[in-house]
């Protein structure tokens, strides 16, 4: 067994714990040998007795000690490792390490040849100098980067389209050092997995890989402990072929608690949605999101294709301050944000200590809303929120032609036609059912209500929609139970 770290190096990291300007987060044991262990070892490979193994972004090199450990396990004999680390403060750690490691395995008879370069892995884009790799492992560091200012813009636009993130860019470069059927593992965040920013790179990832494995960690603060990391974390294992028929979904609260992970395969079409093109991955953490995953399946329209539109609130706080005011002026109009909705019921007084009023003085209309008959969804919820998918029908209450709406929630009507109250309440119904709140949570890791996502789930037909706000209303009830908005919704949701 090879020794993770020395006690230097720990007492470096725990000083170090993580670098924010390089977007750096380390790994832990446990995580590091858990990634490692899910090389395998193909036929193609067995003819060979060397493996190469790519570590960017290598960090005190726990993944790579990780690595070189699992290819010991599987046979190897001749082992390459090329690590590429950034930061120049842990250059020193990365050669006693891997020193140290070299003269154990010399004793073993058993080869490692090692080069550590200092440089940015993105920058130097090994893969375009044909280096080619049968293992990758890496944990990249996170920070986003537009294509027009940043260095990084145009480095990997021949890979793929888009301002994602950093650690998109090191998964595809990585990706692409692979030699055909090699085998890649990360641990990255979670969002890659859907929403436009990452369009261009998820259709990059499902033509040129094949997503084997996910990991998914239900707690999201106990995998990078005191790194402020607010998104959920999972770990990827991608394959340089054509994708697998299965993919393998695993769960697990923390990174401790691998060891008593569930494991379920799913047939890929079902975790992989070409819906529009846009290859979201879903992630059932239990069969029972499976079964809401299949079952919506079975709708048969989608949110856009029956006429909706979805956009997000246009007055943004810190850009409208001369607009924004606490007192009911006469040439003002109340600013709804995301306190004011409640699932199926808007409140408005001015008494909140949040309330605010919107001036209609010069250029106020770009920032501002016509009065109509509109469908709000909170765009932000905690994680531990019970519901992820809240909604109200918005009815014009303020004898004003205007009104304003927060960037903090999203509104929606139809493109075309008549948007009435019947209609809007039977969405917002939907919106507000448990079935859709569970569906909604299966693709969607952030605490974010993104406008992409509602666009392309799947959705009723706009008549089962309409019946649904007939019953809604029937009820005379101004702030329904759940029970009763999710028996109403289920009644129609799948008659045919």
């Amino acid at each position: 067994m090879i020794k993770m770290l020395n006690i230097k190096e720990t007492r470096f990291l725990e000083k170090h714990n993580f670098k924010r300007e390089l977007g750096q987060y380390f790994t832990g044991t446990y995580v590091a040998y858990y990634m490692a262990s899910m090389f395998h070892k193909l036929n193609s490979l067995q003819v060979c007795n060397k493996v190469r193994i790519l570590d960017a972004g290598a960090g005190a090199g726990i993944l790579s000690k990780a690595a070189i450990q699992r290819c010991i396990k599987l046979g190897f004999k001749n082992i390459e490792v090329i690590v590429y680390e950034i930061d120049k403060d842990l250059i020193s750690i990365l050669k006693q390490s891997f020193s140290r490691i070299k003269e154990d395995l010399d004793e073993k008879g058993i080869i490692l040849n090692y080069k550590i370069i200092n440089k940015d892995f993105i920058l130097e884009r090994p893969d375009q100098n044909k280096e080619k790799f049968h293992f990758s492992i890496m944990n990249p560091p996170y920070f986003k980067y537009l294509v027009k200012t940043s260095c990084y813009g145009q480095k990997t636009a021949d890979l793929f389209k888009g301002d994602p993130n950093i650690y998109a860019s090191f998964m595809a470069v990585g990706l692409n050092c692979l030699k055909n059927n090699g085998q890649m593992v990360v641990i990255v965040p979670r969002s890659f997995t859907n929403g436009l920013y990452f369009k261009g790179f998820r259709e990059y990832l499902t033509k040129e890989g094949s997503l084997e494995k996910i990991h998914i960690f239900k707690s999201r603060d106990k995998v990078f402990k005191d790194s402020n990391v607010l998104q959920e974390s999972i770990i990827c294992k991608i394959t340089k072929s054509k994708q697998k028929e299965n993919i393998e979904i695993v769960s697990s609260n923390c990174d401790k608690d691998i060891k008593n992970a569930n494991t379920n395969i799913y047939p890929s079409p079902l975790i992989i949605d070409d819906t529009e093109n846009m290859n979201i991955i879903h992630i059932p953490e239990t069969i029972k999101d499976s079964k809401i995953m299949l079952k919506a399946n079975l709708l048969s329209s989608t949110f856009e294709k029956e006429g909706y539109f979805i956009s997000t609130g246009k007055i943004v706080g810190f850009r409208t301050k001369e607009f924004i005011t606490t007192k009911k002026l006469k040439n003002s109009v109340p600013v709804l944000k995301a306190h004011n909705i409640k699932a199926g019921v808007i409140s408005w007084d001015g008494k909140h200590k949040k309330d605010t009023l919107f001036i209609l003085k010069e250029n106020y209309e770009k920032h501002i809303n016509i009065e109509d008959i509109y469908v709000l969804i909170k765009r932000f919820t905690a994680k531990d929120d019970k519901k992820r998918l809240v909604s109200a029908v918005y009815e014009p209450f303020y004898n004003k032609d205007v009104i304003g709406f927060d960037n903090k929630i999203n509104y929606i009507g139809r493109k075309e036609g008549n948007f009435d109250f019947t209609e809007a309440s039977g969405l917002s119904a939907v919106l507000n059912s448990t079935f859709m709140d569970k569906y909604f949570r299966c693709f969607s890791g952030n605490t974010q209500v993104n406008a992409t996502e509602v666009r392309i789930m799947k959705f009723p037909k706009r008549e089962a929609i309409i019946n649904i706000g007939k019953d809604i209303i029937k009820t005379l009830e101004l702030e329904l139970e759940q029970y009763v908005i999710d028996k109403i919704v289920e009644k129609h949701l799948w008659r045919k």
